[in-house]
């Protein structure tokens, strides 16, 4: 039996994981953002959105939170409005992305965070793990989180080499943002063993 995609698997996650990635931008309804892997100093305004989705009882310290920010296969993305818009011709020129001049955005407040896991294989594509999708409720329904979560998943399949990536979806109000997306739903049954 032959395999048509036979052959070395390239693991361009765990290249890119290593390396300091440059921010993405990209605009929402006329309001500009930056898009970037999380830093140890983003860490007290990522806690204080946590709780809108995820039970995350326990605080790093620094020693663990910098341990976890190098694992390759976790890599955290948050989200800022820009503090700065550019003028049209700027937004025009060589360099600019989805209309914004990225020279002149300045991170701002931080509105948004997601988490992708990678999960390598031997002999195919790792597969990826989309979780932890939080958008402050300030900025919710104008469309964010979808632009937000799009350009993670470009990053995870053009720079990571991500194959396929799963999400859970517990809150019925959010399948829309990710069908979408282009994610259907998968029959499977999960099973947990806990403490």
């Amino acid at each position: 039996m032959s395999n048509a995609a036979s052959g070395p698997v390239a693991c361009r996650w765990l290249e890119k994981a290593a390396a300091d990635e440059q921010p993405l931008y990209f605009s929402q309804n006329n309001k500009n953002f930056v898009l970037r892997k999380m830093k140890a100093a983003d860490y007290p305004a990522v806690r204080a959105l946590l709780p809108l989705v995820s039970r995350c009882q326990q605080q790093l310290e620094e020693p663990q939170l910098s341990e976890v920010l190098r694992l390759p296969t976790y890599v955290p993305f948050c989200c800022f409005a820009a503090d700065a818009a550019p003028s049209a011709a700027t937004a025009a020129a060589p360099g600019a992305t989805n209309g914004c001049a990225k020279q002149e955005l300045a991170e701002g407040r931080l509105i948004g965070f997601c988490e992708v896991y990678v999960q390598p294989h031997l002999g195919r594509a790792a597969d990826g793990r989309l979780e932890r999708v939080i958008v402050d409720p300030d900025y919710r329904g104008q469309g964010i989180g979808t632009a937000m979560c799009r350009e993670v998943l470009q990053f995870a399949k053009q720079q990571l080499g991500l194959g396929r990536i799963d999400l859970t979806v517990e809150k019925e109000n959010a399948k829309h943002i990710y069908t979408k997306l282009g994610f259907e739903p998968v029959r499977t049954e999960t099973l947990r063993l806990q403490n």
